[in-house]
């Protein structure tokens, strides 16, 4: 009796807790709904199971969580375009602190007997101990005795080799014939107290008989020219924007430093076949400090034809300053930024020279190296802009320190719209990708 009665219970708590039931007195939670189930066959047994949520709040937590990490790396790189801004600006101070300091008037030293005036900002005229006095002997084993086959380049001083020393140094041998000995030695002394990151280092010197000999350090890369036009002096398109640059701000940090001196050092014969580059295509500035070791009619132009890096103002004046080299910087720099070669202009030839064709231009951009793309147009422009400046009448031309401080804030401008554009790029890769469908 007791089990009959206890099942009989248990079916009419079963047919209490019906389906109808339940419809009829819905449960207080809307979330949650009653089923039954089928249990030891014929007798069901209510169970509770929860409502399945929708898919729809998963979903927004991750649209959510990918806009806030795109957010979050935008951020990241906002931050750091402004360290890299203000850390070039302290670099910028700085510079000009240990220019000012350099600018300081300095004595007149003996050095061997032989009386020079020591530049200041450059090293002790004592450094000039580590300049090494070569002999004949050791430049012919160099050179396998001035071998054809050795020589890379000419030169207003003469044929350049390639040479390797005994102790294992690779090295850059100017040769140069009768020059006054007197002279040879004052200005290799006077050279060899420059120092700068951007300038070609002289190692050493050889005089023997009516020859004289300057070894410098080996830059493997050769000049800019080789880079940036062929043979027929149309564009290559070896260098992109980014290397364009620290080319020209590297090259008028070299020039700067010369004109920083006491008395200024003037290059007088710069051009871009002067600046070479090494493994890591760091702009160096060759040739300075030659003026009284090569002829005076080197510098001017004569009357069949035209050098497009001399200073025009020079024909009637005779007489080089800071804004001559100014003038030949700004040539370098339309040759950096159209990729072609300024050519030297001949009588017979009636076609524009690029600094014609530069200052004829009524748009820039067809100006320009093509070969840059339309990225880096924009930085393209305003170097050219820059260059038309250098080459204007010597009164309204600016200081090479000017000009590195206009290279400088193209560069900061450059890097943080290319840092943007990247980070653009990757958002429009994410929010274009299958994520969200």
């Amino acid at each position: 009796m007791g089990i009959c009665q206890l099942l009989s219970n248990r079916r009419c708590g079963c047919c209490f807790l019906s389906p109808i039931h339940f419809q009829e007195k819905p449960s207080k939670s809307r979330h949650r709904r009653v089923a039954a189930a089928s249990v030891d066959g014929e007798n069901s047994v209510p169970t509770l199971t929860p409502l399945q949520a929708g898919d729809k709040k998963p979903r927004k937590q991750t649209l959510a969580a990918l806009i806030g990490g795109a957010s979050a790396a935008l951020l990241v790189v906002i931050i750091l375009v402004l360290v890299y801004i203000c850390l070039m600006r302290v670099k910028r101070f700085m510079r000009r602190t240990s220019d000012t300091a350099s600018s300081l008037p300095s004595p007149t030293v003996e050095l061997e007997g032989i009386k020079t005036s020591h530049y200041a900002g450059a090293p002790s005229p004592h450094d000039t101990q580590n300049l090494r006095q070569l002999s004949m002997s050791e430049l012919e084993h160099a050179t396998h005795n001035f071998s054809q086959s050795n020589i890379v380049g000419e030169g207003r001083f003469g044929l350049v080799y390639k040479g390797l020393l005994q102790d294992g140094a690779i090295v850059a041998i100017k040769r140069c014939l009768n020059t006054s000995v007197h002279v040879f030695l004052r200005e290799v002394k006077q050279i060899a107290q420059v120092s700068h990151r951007h300038l070609v280092k002289l190692v050493g010197y050889c005089e023997d008989g009516h020859q004289q000999f300057l070894v410098y350090d080996y830059i493997p890369n050769g000049n800019v020219g080789n880079h940036l036009y062929d043979s027929e002096g149309s564009p290559t398109g070896k260098l992109n924007m980014r290397q364009r640059l620290l080319i020209a701000l590297g090259a008028a940090k070299g020039i700067e430093y010369l004109h920083s001196l006491a008395p200024p050092l003037l290059h007088m014969h710069f051009r871009s076949s002067n600046v070479l580059l090494d493994d890591n295509f760091t702009a160096k500035v060759s040739d300075y400090g030659l003026s009284k070791l090569v002829s005076e009619d080197q510098f001017y132009a004569s009357s069949s034809a035209i050098d497009c890096f001399l200073d025009p103002e020079l024909s009637a004046s005779k007489k080089f300053s800071v804004q001559s080299d100014v003038y030949s910087f700004g040539v370098f720099l339309l040759e950096l930024t159209s990729g072609r070669e300024a050519l030297w202009m001949d009588e017979s030839n009636s076609e524009p020279t690029l600094i014609m064709q530069a200052k004829d231009s009524d748009n820039l951009v067809n100006f320009v190296d093509e070969t840059l793309g339309d990225r880096s147009m924009r930085g393209a422009k305003q170097i050219v802009e820059l260059a038309l400046q250098c080459i204007e009448i010597s009164p309204r031309r600016p200081s090479m320190k000017s000009i590195v401080e206009e290279l400088e804030r193209i560069q900061e401008k450059e890097i943080g719209r290319l840092i943007f554009e990247s980070a653009e790029e990757i958002g429009a890769v994410t929010l274009g990708s299958e994520l969200f469908k």
